[in-house]
């Protein structure tokens, strides 16, 4: 959670910057003034690898904590499929809105998804999902 909080905080000092707003709506100011030294185009690409990095990191966190908590392989692949589909669903739905010139009209549900993979959400549903599969009992056993 603290890793999310993070997060917001520096796209929240990101995109103050960005659209020159007076008034900045972080919780804290960590690089806001490091950051307003960028050029504009810098601050673009930034956010661009930020977004990425904490992609990645989610992931890894999400796989890891998943991993340790249940140790069942079957619900790695799971795991490593559900982020892989969201992924692949994510960069096609970027190719082709970007090929027919409706990129800007689907913006704000590519960011949705790149938001949900850098929130602790599919870790949250994954997990209640497992612990769920896990607790449940197999009628086939009482089945005569």
């Amino acid at each position: 959670m603290g890793l999310t909080l993070i997060r917001e905080n520096l796209f929240l000092e990101i995109n103050a910057i960005l659209t020159g707003e007076n008034i900045n709506r972080a919780n804290f100011y960590l690089f806001y003034a490091y950051f307003a030294s960028f050029s504009i185009q810098k601050l673009s690409t930034l956010k661009w690898v930020l977004s990425i990095v904490f992609i990645v990191v989610m992931i890894a966190t999400s796989y890891g904590a998943l991993h340790f908590w249940y140790e069942k392989k079957q619900y790695n692949k799971i795991t490593s499929w559900f982020y892989l589909v969201i992924i692949v669903v994510l960069l096609f739905l970027v190719v082709v809105t970007k090929a027919t010139g409706v990129f800007n009209d689907a913006y704000v549900l590519l960011r949705k998804m790149i938001g949900f993979l850098q929130s602790p959400l599919p870790l949250f549903i994954l997990f209640s999902m497992y612990f769920y599969l896990s607790k449940s009992v197999d009628i086939r056993k009482f089945e005569k």
